[in-house]
């Protein structure tokens, strides 16, 4: 190894442990969206908000879904109106298109509705 590369080695452990400590220590916090910028969404708040409204999304689905693909579209919109409104009440400060995220992994796990389906009523979900 060349003489000259061992400081740059250094240097780079050296900010790389302080980074490490203030990320530990709390100091230093990071708070990530879907895309990998940074925002104001309080994920702790948001996964809490997913876990009660898992179940509720799956009830809403088997109750107001004939099975028919045509139809889907108009209950998932439905749901997702009640989903905003519950989300604003609560202070989540999320926007539509991680909502949509939201409940279409809902739906996936509940296998309610064929994976086919479901993405081509997402995609007329506006």
């Amino acid at each position: 190894m060349p003489e000259w590369l061992i400081p740059f080695i250094v240097v780079d452990l050296v900010v790389m442990a302080v980074i490490v400590y203030l990320f530990v220590s709390r100091r230093v916090r990071f708070t990530m969206d879907v895309s990998g910028g940074a925002s104001g969404v309080d994920f702790n708040a948001l996964m809490a908000f997913t876990r009660e409204k898992h179940a509720r999304i799956g009830e809403y689905v088997r109750a107001n879904w004939s099975g028919a693909p045509d139809q889907l579209p108009h209950v998932l919109e439905t749901l997702m109106a009640e989903l905003e409104r519950d989300a604003q009440s609560r202070g989540l400060a999320v926007d539509r298109d991680l909502l949509k995220s939201v409940l279409a992994s809902s739906i996936r796990s509940h296998r309610v509705v064929k994976s086919r389906d479901l993405g081509e009523a997402m995609k007329r979900v506006a």
